[in-house]
């Protein structure tokens, strides 16, 4: 079958309908989206838990933190449908103020592939429209939806989805982080801004709650931690870059991490140049020190390390 597109906007038919639908055949789901609010959840509620219940569906779901948009309400129940539903996982994107990225996190991308026959299809859907119940039903957006038998650009936006989960800046977030962050989303409303000082100190405190927390995967990073550490204690206190090259790519593998490895050398020496002690990088955490022409080792700090 040739590819069918399709361009829609709310005012002829609701994106919600289009959701709705492609979740009760779906089987596997995955969504990015820069805002999320309640209002959006209870449009697909059911349709959702149905995908979960009845077709076993694998679900994921990526929302972007912003004070002024994004609500605790709706974080809390995308984290109770996580505490039921084992096939379910959702996390956040930091704002751009705590990311380690410095990005403005702004996609909506909804991707769903369907198993349930001999057949499997493809169905992408990229646009204006947030998880928000005017995103899907009142405002005025405009998205494009691809359905395939082949997925040419199915696998196109997986990967750039799949981009955006292996990045440092996504996290799980604990029922204690978000009601931290309803509480701080109060307070600047309140105050119309991020201007006073004690809605800074608790975004900081915020910041560094969100490091503690798990990500999608253990970042490049933490793999590289846990690979020296693991040589330390069979007594080589030196690594080769070239064992570094070699060895983190099978264990990106063996976690079924999907990163593009024809530049994982390159991500590799970048998060070591990044986090080597003497770096002048503004998020360098000084986790490695070069002992020698394409040698390595650990800091005292990197021993104990426990973040993503």
């Amino acid at each position: 079958m040739a590819v069918k597109i399709q361009i829609l906007a709310n005012t002829n038919y609701p994106l919600s309908d289009v959701l709705k639908s492609e979740l009760t055949e779906s089987t596997k789901v995955q969504i990015a989206v820069a805002f999320l609010r309640r209002t959006g959840i209870d449009e697909i509620y059911k349709s959702l838990d149905y995908a979960l219940r009845r077709n076993n569906a694998q679900i994921e779901i990526i929302v972007g933190l912003d004070f002024r948009t994004t609500d605790s309400n709706a974080l809390f129940a995308l984290k109770e449908i996580e505490n039921k539903q084992k096939n379910f996982k959702f996390y956040c994107f930091g704002d751009k103020r705590d990311n380690y990225n410095d990005l403005v996190f702004h996609p909506k991308m909804y991707l769903f592939e369907t198993s349930l026959s001999r057949n499997t299809k493809y169905t992408s859907i990229i646009g204006s429209s947030n998880l928000t119940g005017g995103g899907l039903t009142s405002n005025f957006e405009v998205n494009s939806i691809f359905r395939e038998d082949t997925p040419k650009y199915y696998s196109q936006l997986e990967a750039i989805y799949n981009e955006i989960k292996y990045t440092d800046s996504v996290f799980n977030p604990s029922k204690d982080y978000i009601l931290r962050y309803g509480d701080i989303k109060k307070e600047i409303e309140k105050a119309e801004g991020i201007a006073d000082k004690s809605i800074r100190t608790e975004l900081q405190f915020l910041k560094e709650e969100e490091a503690k927390l798990p990500g999608a995967a253990p970042s490049l990073k933490k793999l590289i931690v846990e690979f020296i550490n693991e040589q330390n204690k069979k007594g080589i206190r030196e690594i080769s870059l070239d064992s570094i090259y070699d060895e983190i790519p099978k264990r990106l593998i063996d976690r079924n991490i999907l990163m593009k490895m024809d530049t994982i050398k390159n991500s590799i020496r970048g998060e070591l140049n990044k986090h080597e002690r003497n770096s002048k990088h503004k998020d360098s955490m000084s986790l490695f020190k070069r002992t020698g022409r394409g040698l390595y080792a650990l800091t005292e700090k990197a021993k104990n390390y426990e973040g993503r």
